[in-house]
């Protein structure tokens, strides 16, 4: 009501008059507009037709036509029910009574009608006491894809999440609900479900399609796929089950790009080599940073040197060098694996980390990437649930071509005989085992006919059984399993035994506290080889392997004694044995401070126990800088080593989202970790007997004495490290990561390393002009930065270090170490660039990154003047940089009811190259722990990639007399000195000609790059079928570009004194095979040095493994048994494998842990083939 007074009470003056009309005018056309406005709005005619539409569509079209804004919540909206609407030229009063009607919203048109409000409508009391006695119990049961009871399956209400429940071990569930009530069914890996509540209702679960919301475990947390902004592949559980693998990381080959993985040999649970985008160090480790359920593991080797090893011919061969004393060390180092003590069974998901944003809360230990390892655990609400797995294995080994000993007998005459000539020819002294061979063959041949490689090697039935126990309440889980694996080795006295444990406890104290306890076990005893099986390769066939009183027959004249030879059924009879038990433990708890706040704390132990014996007898000998020598009536050593590695970890996890576009994660932490190492070993000599009397105690006389049991821990670890992660809309990603480690490792100044990151990813899929487009799930773009380090190095390398020594019958101490105090972090720089792609629903995905790693600062010790009693400094003097590129594809090529077909590719191509070296560094520091590599068969180059053979280069055969005579004239007189008997057959090597150039003479040259060993690229491929009830999988992994030394052959160019040699040297050069590429034979006066020669391809696709598992349909014989589901499975490995390398196998390394090398075949243990069979049962 308006009331106009028309009476003036006093006169304006002036312009005031002026104001106050204009005044009025305004107002009057203020009025007009807004009545206009509610006309227009409550004026205009809406026409809509619409079924079962959203109410969001629906809203859009009235805003069109009648321009009203609606506020709401879009978080409210999901609630709504499909409107159906039919109307034409309506009022908006009346579309909007007729869109709301039933829904559970109320709406309210704000002053001057252009906006509605909606919000969600409180229920009255009437309808609270309504709907309590409205719910009513319903019962139900969920079944998998294949018909069997599900049980753990979460059913909850849908907006209510405390009216919850789950399925039983029967798939059976009973819940209260409310009338028209909408339930969510979910389960891990398996699409989650809304359906209406109805009683007696079976669900059928369907496997999740959707891997962008799989959740992938991260440093310190999980990430679901779609969020993440790092380069992280995963690798499932059944991706490494049922299969024949005794380790996990054996399992992991091929199944990730930028992780190349190469098994030593066909040792039983024997070492593997990782690497995860190249090697970063040269004195520290190369091995990623395990992390196993939370417990940081890294990857060392056991064995401890007794003071004594056992003569290696490849070593001899592969080295150019005599007295290579390495049969017993490279046995025990590729023979023994860290992560053994670990059931495969036992592991829920694989997460590899491999970019400088993922990997950069580990700092200083992650510059070589990080797996982490999650085992399984209970589930709530989940009746006990026991598994019972079982398989056993067939193995044989797969195995060479050796010369038979007919065949061994021409080649040694035809040698010989060649040498006799030479000899004849150049009226010189004749060798008396080259006139015996010619003159008198009877006796110098033995009358056997030997099958050596039989005589030491052996089929296999080996065994796999575990059981675990799984289950949990309303307010605890629990998860328990005991393992054993019992294999036999293919080579006789070899075997590999194990025992573990895992049990997994975790309780609800009250609402916001809960406590966690982890614990893993496992015990390992293996009898480890000591070289036999090399020593096999070439022992004569024309000898038998006992003599007339039973003994292993004597080989000491079967080749000079630096040449390492021994009998190899002798050495069968040494004794050689590692115990190792190591336990996992961790104890949590874990406080919700408020919804969003949560804190922490964990107290973690990985311990680790080693026990070694070692015993050779007295009629075999050791090996020593001079080869062979006699071991004084048996040798022997006991040793045992403790690692004890303790963790305090603390962190707070805040997890906010607001305004439903605003998700924001922090994690703040810090750890405290210590490091002690224990051993001692004891080595003695003169044992009374070989079989009862060897152990320690019945020695005579010892030899070496050490140990070390430190009361505190060498090293310590302080770090502090920080993680954010923000989402905007759920298409830009941010996130930042932090890490200060400090470290005892390192000189006061240097102590603390700093590791930042950053990354940032681009859900170009959710823009407007593609989030419409359905056949495209998910296009993101990612990039990162981060800076890792490394400090996997010896305790105290920055001090200068004095050792005791005897004197004169006196204590003295002597200088062993210069310090250093400037030496600081290996630090590693890395920019990543990524792309991931999920197209059609799911079906196709792929993945492509790009990465470019630099390493700077890497340590090495340069040499110092002799005159400060030190021989070297270490110092950060050299640089290595990593590039490569990883592409991945999976998909679903056809997905039906009863049928299944998908196929995956991994590829990885990547260089590492050495950009900064100082010439002055001796390389021989770098070492090799299996004693094969003693810096004479590789090298490193400034600006030349890892990986390079050094040795001598052959340009030709020697075929013509024209070709001898201007080789000879080439060698002048110093070449032809050393090499006297140089004549048609034999090879033509690329010269020196500065060495003696003022004897106008060269010499062939040595030190020669002859191989770039490491693959240009690599990587796996599957094929995965399924049909009912059968699935079939096949793996197949493949390198190509690479190459490897293959020790044998060195050994088959010219003949070891009289010891056997490799099938191949039947295509050596004679006069009835003139186009050979090996030369001729000469006994005893061949030269056969590492050569280019020796040099094969390593490229090769292999049928890695095949598996076949069929699952029993639910039966009554299954109902009386009490199982749930059964299952029966087959499996094989190594099939078959495509490649022109003549060895045994181009997937082998004879050292997991080198740097610079690696790339020899050393034939140190058969590789094997098995095929296995087993059943799987649920109670």
């Amino acid at each position: 009501m308006y009331i106009f007074y028309t009476k003036r009470t006093m006169r304006p003056i002036g312009c005031m008059s002026k104001i106050l009309l204009i005044m009025r005018l305004t107002t009057l056309l203020l009025i007009t507009a807004i009545l206009q406005v509610n006309a227009s709005s409550y004026g205009q005619r809406i026409s809509l037709s619409e079924k079962n539409a959203p109410i969001k569509v629906v809203l859009d079209k009235i805003r069109k036509q009648s321009g009203v804004n609606f506020l709401f919540p879009s978080a409210d909206l999901k609630n709504a029910v499909p409107v159906t609407i039919h109307v034409k030229d309506g009022d908006l009063k009346s579309v909007l009574e007729l869109v709301f009607d039933k829904q559970p919203f109320e709406y309210s048109v704000s002053d001057g009608n252009n906006s509605v409000v909606v919000s969600r409508k409180e229920p009255s009391f009437l309808d609270k006491l309504k709907t309590v006695f409205a719910a009513a119990d319903i019962r139900g049961r969920v079944l998998d894809e294949n018909g069997r009871p599900l049980a753990g399956v979460s059913i909850k209400v849908k907006d209510n999440a405390r009216n919850a429940a789950s399925t039983n071990d029967q798939g059976y569930f009973i819940l209260n609900v409310p009338e028209d009530a909408v339930l969510v069914f979910s389960y891990v890996g398996y699409a989650s479900r809304e359906l209406p509540a109805r009683n007696n209702m079976t669900v059928t679960m369907q496997l999740s399609q959707n891997k962008l919301e799989e959740t992938v475990v991260i440093g310190y947390g999980s990430s679901r796929k779609k969020d993440l902004t790092g380069s992280i592949s995963t690798v499932s559980a059944k991706d490494v089950q049922d299969l024949p693998f005794a380790t996990v990381d054996n399992a992991l080959a091929g199944k990730a790009a930028g992780v190349q993985v190469t098994k030593a040999d066909g040792s039983p649970g024997g070492a593997v080599k990782i690497r995860i985008r190249g090697s970063s160090s040269l004195l520290g480790g190369n091995d990623p940073l395990y992390i196993i359920d939370g417990v940081p593991v890294q990857v060392r080797s056991n064995f401890i040197s007794p003071g004594f090893d056992v003569g290696s011919p490849v070593g001899n061969d592969i080295n150019n060098a005599g007295g290579v004393s390495a049969g017993l060390s490279s046995s025990f180092v590729n023979g023994l694996n860290s992560i053994g003590g670990l059931n495969i069974n036992d592991i829920e998901s694989i997460s590899i980390l491999k970019d400088a944003s993922s990997t950069a809360i580990y700092g200083s230990k992650a510059a070589n990437g990080v797996v982490i390892i999650t085992t399984k655990s209970g589930k709530k609400d989940m009746k006990p649930q026991i598994v019972a797995n079982y398989y056993s294995t067939a193995t044989r080994a797969i195995t060479p071509s050796l010369l038979n000993a007919d065949q061994y007998k021409m080649l040694i005459a035809e040698a010989a005989k060649n040498d006799f000539d030479e000899h004849t020819i150049a009226d010189d002294y004749m060798p008396a085992e080259v006139d015996a061979i010619v003159n008198n063959p009877s006796a110098f041949f033995g009358k056997a006919n030997t099958n050596w490689i039989k005589e030491v090697i052996r089929n296999t039935i080996s065994h796999n059984a575990d059981l675990s126990v799984q289950g949990g309440g309303a307010a605890s889980k629990y998860f328990s399993s005991i393992s054993f694996n019992s294999t036999p080795g293919v080579i006789k006295s070899t075997d590999y035994q194990r025992v573990t444990g895992k049990l997994n406890l975790e309780n609800e104290i009250g609402k916001r506290f809960r406590f966690i306890t982890n614990m893993l076990m496992g015990y390992t005893n293996q009898n480890i080889g000591d070289g036999a099986y090399g020593q096999a390769l070439r022992a004569r066939p024309d000898l038998a392997p006992y003599d007339e009183t039973g003994k292993p027959t004597d080989f000491s004249t079967v080749a000079y004694s630096y040449m390492g030879f021994q009998n190899p059924v002798g050495l069968l009879q040494a004794t050689n044995n590692a115990k190792t038990f190591s336990l996992m433990g961790s104890a949590s708890g874990l406080y919700d401070i408020t919804k969003d706040l949560k804190f922490k704390s964990t107290v973690s132990l990985n311990m680790q126990t080693y026990n070694q014996r070692n015993y050779i007898p007295s009629f075999l000998s050791i090996g020593s800088f001079y080869g062979n020598v006699d071991n004084n009536g048996g040798i022997g050593s006991n040793s045992n080593s403790r690692l004890t590695n303790w963790f305090l970890e603390n962190t707070l996890t805040y997890n906010k989202t607001f305004n439903d576009i605003h998700d924001i994660t922090v994690l703040a932490g810090t750890s405290y970790e210590t490091i002690k190492n224990s051993f001692f070993s004891a080595t003695a000599t003169g044992y009374p007997d070989d079989k009862v009397l060897n152990n320690l105690s019945s020695a005579t006389t010892p030899l070496i004495t050490r140990g070390d049991d430190p009361r505190k821990p060498q090293s310590y670890l302080l770090s502090f490290y920080l993680r954010a992660n923000y989402s905007l809309m759920d298409k830009y990603l941010f996130t930042f990561t932090g890490r200060s480690d400090g470290s005892s490792k390192f000189g006061p100044n240097n102590k603390f390393g700093y590791f930042p990151s950053g990354a940032v990813a681009w859900r170009i899929s959710k823009e407007n002009f593609l989030k419409d487009v359905k056949w495209i799930d998910d296009i993101k773009f990612r990039g990162s930065y981060g800076l890792t380090g490394t400090q996997n190095i010896g305790d105290q390398m920055y001090r200068t270090l004095y050792s005791p020594f005897s004197y004169s019958g006196g204590n003295a101490l002597i200088p062993t170490q210069l310090g250093n105090e400037r030496i600081k972090w290996e630090s590693t720089r890395e920019a990543d660039a990524g792309l991931d792609i999920s197209l059609f629903g799911n079906r196709l995905q792929a993945t492509v990154d790009y990465y470019n790693k630099k390493t700077e600062g890497v340590l090495l010790a340069l040499p110092v003047a002799s005159s400060s009693s030190y021989s070297s400094l270490l110092r950060n003097t050299a640089d290595i940089k990593n590039t490569g590129l990883e592409v991945s594809l999976q998909g679903d090529i056809i997905r039906t009811r009863n049928f299944r077909w998908n196929a995956s590719l991994n590829v990885t191509w990547n260089k590492s190259l050495v950009t900064k070296l100082d010439a002055t560094a001796n390389l021989e520091q770098i070492g090799s722990l299996t004693g094969l590599e003693l810096g004479g068969n590789t090298t490193l180059i400034e600006g030349k990639p890892l990986g390079l053979i050094t040795g001598y280069k052959v340009i030709d055969i020697i075929r013509t007399q024209e070709q001898l005579d201007a080789y000879k004239k080439a060698l002048g007189f110093i070449g032809t000195l050393i090499l006297p008997y140089i004549n048609i057959g034999d090879p033509m090597y690329e010269l020196d000609y500065d060495e003696y150039r003022e004897f106008d003479s060269a010499f062939p040259k040595g030190k020669e790059i002859i191989a770039q060993a490491a693959p240009k690229y690599y990587g796996g491929f599957t094929q995965g079928f399924g049909y009912k009830n059968f699935d079939l999988q096949l793996y197949f992994t493949f390198s190509q570009g690479g190459s490897l030394l293959w020790g044998d052959h060195i050994g088959s160019m010219q003949f070891s004194g009289s010891t056997n040699a490799n099938a191949v040297m039947l295509n050596r050069y004679h006069a009835g095979n003139t186009a050979a590429n090996q030369p001729r034979l000469l006994y005893g006066d061949g030269f056969s040095p590492i050569s280019n020669m020796n040099v094969f391809s390593s490229a090769y696709i292999k049928l890695r493994t095949v598996s076949l598992n069929y699952r029993l349909g639910k039966t009554k014989w299954m109902e009386r048994a009490g199982l749930l589901n059964a299952s029966l499975f087959a499996s094989a490995t190594n099939l078959f494998t495509i490649t022109k390398y003549p060895g045994n196998d181009p997937e082998t390394t004879n050292d997991t842990y080198s740097v610079s090398g690696g790339y020899f075949d050393v034939s140190n243990y058969p590789t094997v083939r098995s095929f296995s069979l087993g059943f799987k049962l649920g109670f």
